[in-house]
Formats: structure tokens, C-alpha cells, sequence
């Protein structure tokens, strides 16, 4: 990623974070209205203690775009425990439209064309590693 997408963003990242059970709500709220049977995934999860634990993780991502050192084993650790949970590779796309919904409800009129580019970069790289991770069993 170029330094001005990581700037876009880190930037709105810190928008949508401010309200950050808000944002996650909705990401939750999206991601069971799209894959029904991804609920149950969390039936016996406290789901204020998820909500944070996403915002928690969406933030360390964000500020270490920079940082391949440390954010390559975070994710690659990130998407072997996803697997062990039973998420697929088609989910990562569900969660993508899930994130990018409750982005776009969080940021309303600054979620432009440049944001979703940045955003779409951010998690291409992300997921990525995560489903390189889940397959390696790293």
C-alpha cells in the first residue's frame, strides 16, 4: 500500500473506532444478515466481549499497515485460529462485506470512492495472509 492509502485508512479507521461498539454492532448485525448460519458460529460468545475484541483487532491491523514485520505473524497466527473456529475461505468475503458495510454506515459521505480503494487494499493484504495462515496451519 502507498503512504496515502495507509493514511486514508488509518485515518478513517480512528473516525469509525470512536463509536467502536457502534461500528462492531453493525459489522455483526451485517455479517448474520448476510450468512444466517454464521450466527451460530457465536451462539455461546458474549457478544459485548466479541464487539471488542473485533474493534481490538481492526485497530492493531490498521496501525501496523506499516509494519510487515510485525502485522504478517499477527494475521498469519489470526487466520489459523479462524480456521480452527470453522471459518472458510468464502467467509472472508462475507466479512469483507460486512467490514465495508459498517464502514460505510460510520462514515457516511467520507466513505468515497478513494476510501473503499484504500479499504479494498487494506483487506486484500489482510485477508490474504490470514487465508495463507489458515492453510499453512500457522
Amino acid at each position: 500500500m502507498n503512504a496515502e492509502r495507509k493514511r486514508l485508512v488509518q485515518q478513517t479507521w480512528e473516525m469509525v473506532a470512536r463509536d467502536h461498539d457502534q461500528t462492531a454492532s453493525v459489522f455483526y448485525d451485517r455479517l448474520f444478515e448476510i450468512d444466517a448460519p454464521a450466527r451460530a458460529m457465536f451462539a455461546q460468545t458474549d457478544m459485548a466481549a466479541q464487539r471488542a475484541k473485533f474493534v481490538a483487532m481492526m485497530s492493531d491491523i490498521v496501525a501496523h499497515l506499516d509494519l510487515p514485520a510485525t502485522l504478517i505473524p499477527s494475521l498469519s497466527s489470526l487466520g489459523h485460529r479462524h480456521r480452527e473456529y470453522g471459518v472458510r475461505q468464502i467467509d472472508y468475503d462475507r466479512v469483507r462485506e460486512a467490514l465495508f458495510g459498517a464502514l460505510a454506515a460510520g462514515l457516511g459521505d467520507t466513505f468515497t470512492a478513494d476510501v473503499r480503494d484504500a479499504w479494498e487494499e487494506a483487506y486484500a493484504l489482510t485477508a490474504s495472509v490470514m487465508m495463507r495462515g489458515a492453510e499453512r496451519g500457522t
